[in-house]
């Protein structure tokens, strides 16, 4: 399970909009994997598991905290062990420009519909294959296709619009 802490946690982290509860949700989907782990099916990969039951655990902290829209957050964008560049104007100016295009984008994923982000977050942040997508949120493949198109497409009309 390890291997898959970092991984699932920025999976819960954006999924939840950055939420301070994320660690918590995490602890719980990896307890509940913990107790279950007899239910386990070896055939099917451990991924598609954990994350199916990380998902159950945030929709379950949505209901808890009557909160209808829990999806996506950009990773924040200052860190500690980011390089200061402070005495290099011209990358101060890229660095801005970069974190408000990232700023940017990420608002307009925030605003895509709860079933488009869901799927779009899988399979193009965490980079599941479409089959895995499909498991975790008990929809068809075609059905993830179908909405990582649209996300990408409602992201792109959206981007145009901003220039």
């Amino acid at each position: 399970m390890r291997r898959y802490k970092e991984p699932l946690y920025r999976y819960v982290h954006r999924s939840m909009r950055g939420n301070e509860d994320a660690y918590d949700v995490l602890q719980d989907a990896f307890a509940a994997a913990w107790r279950s782990i007899d239910r386990y099916d070896p055939s099917r990969k451990f991924s598609t598991w954990i994350y199916h039951i990380a998902l159950n655990k945030i929709r379950d902290h949505g209901r808890k905290r009557a909160v209808r829209s829990f999806f996506f957050q950009a990773a924040p964008l200052e860190s500690p062990d980011r390089p200061d560049i402070a005495d290099h104007s011209q990358n101060v100016q890229d660095d801005y420009e970069h974190r408000d295009e990232l700023n940017r984008v990420s608002k307009l994923v925030d605003d895509l519909p709860e079933k488009l982000r869901r799927a779009f977050a899988l399979q193009v942040l965490q980079d599941m294959p479409q089959s895995e997508v499909a498991e975790i949120l008990g929809v068809s493949i075609k059905a993830v296709e179908t909405r990582v198109y649209r996300a990408r497409k409602v992201l792109q009309e959206q981007m145009d619009k901003l220039g």
